[in-house]
C-alpha cells in the first residue's frame, strides 16, 4: 500500500477520537442546560398557578355573601386542574361573612416547590412559594 493511504486511515482514526471526546465533554453540560431549563420552566409553572389560584380565590371572596369556604374551593379547584400538590390557602379575615364591606381581604396560596418538581425537586429543595392577593370587600 501507498503512504498516502496510511495517512487518510490516521487522520480519519485521529479525527473520529477527536468527536467522541468532544461529544464526552459536552454532554453533560448540554444535559444540566436541559434539565436546568426544565426545572426553572416548572418553577415558573408553579408560582403562576398558585398566582392564578390567589386571583380566582379572592374573586370569589369580595363578592357580596360569598363564604370562606366557597372562595376557598374556588381557589382550590384551580390548584386541583393544574395538579399543584401539598398546597395551604389562607383567607384574612377567616370568617369572610364578618368582613365590613371595603375592607381588604387577602388571600395568601402557597405549595412547596419539592412536592411539583418533575425531576429532582432537591435542586431548589425546601422552598416554599408563597403568593398573596389583596382586594376590597363590596
Amino acid at each position: 500500500m501507498p503512504l498516502k493511504s496510511y495517512r487518510r486511515v490516521d487522520r480519519q482514526k485521529t479525527r473520529q477520537g477527536a468527536a467522541i471526546v468532544e461529544f464526552a465533554v459536552c454532554l453533560p453540560v448540554i444535559m444540566i442546560l436541559i434539565l436546568g431549563s426544565m426545572e426553572a420552566t416548572s418553577a415558573i409553572f408553579v408560582r403562576q398557578a398558585l398566582t392564578t389560584s390567589a386571583y380566582e380565590g379572592i374573586r370569589e371572596a369580595i363578592r357580596i355573601g360569598s363564604t370562606t369556604s366557597n372562595a376557598n374551593s374556588r381557589a382550590q379547584a384551580i390548584l386541583t386542574a393544574r395538579q399543584i400538590r401539598n398546597s395551604s390557602i389562607r383567607f384574612t379575615p377567616s370568617d369572610l361573612r364578618t368582613a365590613p364591606r371595603n375592607s381588604n381581604v387577602v388571600v395568601e396560596v402557597s405549595a412547596p416547590y419539592k412536592a411539583n418538581s418533575p425531576f429532582f425537586g432537591n435542586v431548589i429543595a425546601d422552598r416554599v412559594t408563597t403568593v398573596r392577593s389583596v382586594m376590597v370587600k363590596e
